[in-house]
């Protein structure tokens, strides 16, 4: 972030709190200066995975403007022909409620809430208890990745970071140990970010990472690691990604993140831009998608100081 240390007022400007900016990527849209924008954060799957002996579907799958990162796993709890009652539990292993399957062949159910939407149908095969649907909703960094090479050691709890770039991460071994080895980080471009990721501990030891653009930590398998072994993470949602808020999103953009600072037309491609992360602000002069308004998302945005006025000293 640059803190702006003076500045000339304008319509949009409403007062001397301090303008704080940050680079965004503005999606798409023709956006004018001050609209307020959202962050993308969740990119849901279409479909879930199903599990088990039923052969049935979970399809129209969406999510809600509280989608959390990881998997949402429902579970048969209770069997009925061309049915059956499934608990719902998110990524952080809380019980969301249930949805029962309409008996009858080719039967469905649907489950909603601020969290996640889908549809389970019936298929020629009934569900069995302990049949499970795996939705695995992604912040676009997966989780964990599997390593190439000869080693069978992990990666995971794997987190993207404020400087995080769009494309592939290769972390490689450049140095091999008996239950260790020494790994290097290469951003999508090519640049080295971190080097000296150093496994220690013994059988089972771990190397935890933590920089500007990726943290996650690299535990020691069964069969060592040798140098050249890596692993590959590839990030598919730009952590500065933003559109026009609106409240009724599911990508994690109902949220208030900044205010454009510049006009914008990304109709045709994302565009690189300016948003206000703080400052006060002529309420006038700010813009949201359509059926989204000023109420909405007042408070959240006072919460990341961002002021709304209802009138402008110039």
């Amino acid at each position: 972030m640059t803190q702006i240390g003076t500045f000339e007022h304008d319509n949009l400007i409403a007062g001397d709190f301090s303008l704080v900016t940050e680079d965004v990527l503005v999606a798409s849209g023709i956006l004018a200066r001050g609209a307020v924008l959202g962050r993308v954060k969740a990119s849901v799957p279409t479909t879930g995975t199903i599990a088990g002996t039923g052969n049935g579907t979970c399809t129209v799958v969406t999510g809600g403007p509280d989608t959390k990162r990881g998997s949402y796993v429902a579970t048969c709890i209770a069997v009925e022909t061309h049915g059956g009652t499934f608990q719902v539990v998110n990524p952080d292993g809380d019980i969301i409620g249930t949805v029962k399957i309409t008996a009858g062949a080719g039967g469905t159910g649907v489950f909603s809430n601020r969290e996640i939407t889908f549809t389970i149908t019936d298929g020629s095969t009934d569900f069995i208890l302990g049949d499970t649907a795996t939705i695995a909703v992604s912040d676009g960094v997966p989780a964990t990745v599997a390593v190439t090479g000869t080693g069978n050691g992990t990666l995971t709890a794997i987190e993207g970071r404020r400087g995080t770039k769009l494309g592939a991460y290769v972390i490689e071994c450049t140095a091999a140990a008996t239950h260790g080895g020494v790994f290097k980080i290469a951003d999508p471009d090519g640049n080295d970010i971190q080097t000296g990721i150093t496994i220690s501990g013994g059988a089972g030891g771990t190397a935890s990472f933590d920089n500007d653009q990726l943290a996650g930590i690299i535990t020691d398998g069964s069969t060592d690691f040798i140098v050249g072994d890596y692993f590959t993470v590839t990030v598919t949602i730009d952590p500065r990604q933003v559109v026009l808020c609106d409240k009724t999103a599911t990508d994690g953009s109902s949220k208030p993140y900044a205010v454009l600072a510049e006009d914008v037309d990304a109709s045709a491609a994302a565009v690189r831009s300016t948003g206000y992360r703080t400052g006060q602000f002529n309420q006038r002069e700010i813009t949201l998608a359509t059926g989204t308004d000023i109420e909405d998302v007042r408070e959240e945005m006072e919460a990341q100081s961002m002021f709304l006025r209802p009138s402008v000293s110039v």
